[in-house]
């Protein structure tokens, strides 16, 4: 089987702390990426892979995302929302959201083409909407038992908007559900186990979604169920992938790989 990468060249290696979840986002035209020690960091870099701007954080990360809409990352911490504009250049808190009860905590987040932003709560309590919407999903809209868990949430990027959740159920094994916007069920993804605190989702698209395992590595589709990829196409290290375009004069699509301590740019 023909490798991922082969037909990519490797343009630039950037070596990076480690991170506990190695953490990228991107939009159009930037990709950023997120250090854990020995201090909350962030590094913007720009489609040429240069680094133009490295901002400390107020506090540890546990996801972010790109909003078109709000023309900035967002980055989310536990309790708190915060926003980076690249023209901008300085981190914002986002000052008019509020947590939805005392003592809880968010876990993840993404953006969706209908100008809102989806806040997950911890163990896939309350799923929120920013700005407010007229209703809070609790977990049990959207798993199939009280016993199920939602550990992450994604969403496509494409005009078929489509959200990808992140399901544990009771006996430890995992499952990518796939949503309408509105919420509905369309598709119950496949079962899988090995899941660990450093495997994430990147960036749905239309069409198909990375999702890298400890011991599977895997790729998705817009139905959760796996697309067959041999295990040796990846690099033993890689936590993540990552696209963007470069609209300066030509759409030229590259790819980002994120391992534990190497930024890794392919064109």
């Amino acid at each position: 089987m023909t490798s991922l990468f082969s037909s990519l060249s490797c343009i630039k290696k950037y070596i990076i702390e480690g991170s506990f979840v190695p953490l990228v986002a991107s939009s159009d035209s930037f990709i950023i990426i997120y250090d854990e020690d020995p201090r909350p960091l962030i590094r913007l870099f720009n489609s040429n892979c240069c680094q133009v701007m490295c901002h400390y954080v107020p506090s540890y990360l546990v996801d972010m995302c790109y909003s078109y809409d709000l023309d900035s990352f967002i980055f989310l911490t536990t309790t708190s929302l915060y926003k980076l504009n690249p023209s901008i250049g300085k981190i914002e808190f986002i000052n008019d959201y509020y947590l939805l009860k005392e003592n809880r905590s968010m876990s993840s987040i993404c953006s969706t083409n209908d100008k809102r932003l989806f806040i997950l709560y911890r163990f896939g309590e309350y799923l929120d909407t920013y700005p407010k919407g007229k209703r809070i999903w609790k977990r049990r809209h959207l798993c199939d038992s009280i016993s199920e868990d939602i550990a992450l949430i994604r969403s496509s990027k494409g005009d078929s908007f489509l959200l990808g959740l992140l399901i544990v159920e009771w006996n430890g094994i995992w499952r990518v559900d796939i949503f309408s916007s509105s919420l509905h069920k369309l598709h119950t993804g496949f079962r899988f186990n090995g899941w660990t605190r450093n495997t994430w989702l990147s960036e749905w698209s239309p069409y198909k979604c990375w999702f890298i395992g400890s011991t599977h590595r895997l790729m998705i589709d817009s139905k959760g169920q796996p697309i067959n990829i041999s295990i040796d196409q990846f690099d033993s290290d890689i936590n993540n992938i990552s696209w963007m375009i470069n609209t300066n004069n030509n759409q030229i699509r590259m790819t980002i790989t994120r391992g534990q301590k190497l930024l890794t740019f392919f064109k």
